[in-house]
C-alpha cells in the first residue's frame, strides 16, 4: 500500500472513514471521554447507534462517488470505532500508531488488518500523540500539545511536548510549529480536544482559526502569519466543530450544511463545498477531520 500525505489539502486518493455499527455499552457522563460527549449526555441528546452510522456511510459514500477509496474499520464487537483519526496518523511516507488514551487502545485492532505488510513507526515511550492535533501544512507540521502544568493532567489534554520533538527530530525539513490550546473536561466552550478543533489550514493559502482557543498569543500569531487570510470563527462555533472540515483537493472541501456562515466565506474565497450532514457525529466530539485516517493524498 502506497503512503503518501505531504499537506491537508492534496487530492484525497484513500481514506479510512471510522463507522458507527456495533458500538457497544452507551457512554454516561462520568464515563464520557471529551466534554462535547459530557454535555450531551447530560442533556439527553447524545446520538444513537443508527444516526451515527447513518452519518458515516452516507460520508464514506460521498467520497466513493468521487473517486476516492474508502476503507472501513474492520468491526470490533462492542467497541466505538467512530474516530479513525486518532488511531494513527501518516507524514510524508510513513504511518505511525498513534499513542492514544488507554480506554481507546482497542481501536487499533480495527485499522491494523487494513494495512497490510506496511512497515509501521513507532513514538517512543515518553511519547503521547493523537492524529488530531497534528496537520501538515507545505514545509512544515502545526502541533498542538499541552505544557502548561494546570491542564497536564486532564482528560481532553492527549499530545505533550515530547511529540513536537520527536517530530522535529523525524522530519529535520519541515518546520515543527507547536501550539497550545485551552483544555476543559467540561466545559466545551473552554476546550479544543485537538488542533484541528480550533485550526484549519485550507488549500489556497488561507485557514480557519478559533482565536479563543489559544493559550498564547503569540504562538496564535505565528500561526496566523503563514496564511494570507483569515476566517476567524468563535469559541461557539469552534465547540460546533466549524473547523473540522476535509479537504478532497485543493480546492474542494466536505462540510456539514449547518455551517452556513463559514460556507459563504469558503465560496467568497473560491472553494466548492460538498455539502454532507454530520450533526449526530459532531455530538459525540468530532467531526470530518476525526472520522477519517487519510493514506494518500495525490500532492
Amino acid at each position: 500500500m502506497a503512503l503518501r500525505i505531504h499537506t491537508e489539502w492534496g487530492r484525497l486518493d484513500r481514506v479510512v472513514v471510522g463507522h458507527g455499527r456495533d458500538m457497544g455499552v452507551r457512554p454516561t457522563v462520568e464515563t464520557a471521554y471529551d466534554p462535547t460527549s459530557r454535555s450531551h449526555l447530560a442533556a439527553g441528546t447524545y446520538p444513537g447507534e443508527t444516526q451515527v452510522a447513518t452519518e458515516l456511510d452516507g460520508l464514506a459514500q460521498a467520497l466513493t462517488s468521487r473517486g476516492v477509496d474508502v476503507l472501513r474499520p474492520v468491526d470490533v464487537p462492542e467497541l466505538e470505532q467512530v474516530f479513525a483519526r486518532d488511531v494513527g496518523l501518516v507524514i510524508e511516507d510513513v504511518f505511525f500508531r498513534s499513542r492514544m488514551i488507554e480506554d481507546r487502545q482497542a481501536e487499533w485492532a480495527g485499522i491494523a488488518p487494513l494495512l497490510g505488510d506496511i512497515t509501521l513507526d513507532t513514538f517512543p515511550d515518553e511519547v503521547r500523540v493523537e492524529g488530531g492535533d497534528v496537520l501538515l501544512l507545505d514545509d512544515a507540521i502545526a502541533i498542538g500539545v499541552t505544557q502548561d502544568p494546570d491542564l497536564v493532567g486532564l482528560q481532553t489534554a492527549r499530545t505533550n511536548p515530547e511529540a513536537a520533538e520527536f517530530l522535529r527530530g523525524r522530519f529535520p525539513h519541515r518546520e515543527v510549529i507547536e501550539v497550545e490550546l485551552y483544555k476543559d473536561d467540561h466545559n466545551p466552550l473552554r476546550s479544543a480536544l485537538h488542533l484541528d478543533c480550533a485550526y484549519m489550514p485550507l488549500g489556497g493559502g488561507e485557514a480557519i482559526i478559533a482565536p479563543e482557543a489559544f493559550l498564547e498569543q503569540r504562538q496564535l500569531d505565528l500561526l496566523k502569519n503563514r496564511h494570507s487570510s483569515i476566517i476567524t470563527i468563535s469559541g461557539a462555533e469552534a465547540a460546533l466543530l466549524q473547523s473540522n472540515l476535509l479537504h478532497l483537493d485543493a480546492r474542494t472541501i466536505l462540510i456539514d450544511p449547518r455551517f452556513q456562515r463559514v460556507g459563504r466565506a469558503l465560496e467568497s474565497l473560491g472553494y466548492t463545498l460538498i455539502p454532507c450532514p454530520m450533526e449526530s457525529v459532531g455530538r459525540m466530539g468530532g467531526l470530518f477531520r476525526c472520522t477519517t485516517l487519510p493514506l494518500n493524498r495525490h500532492s
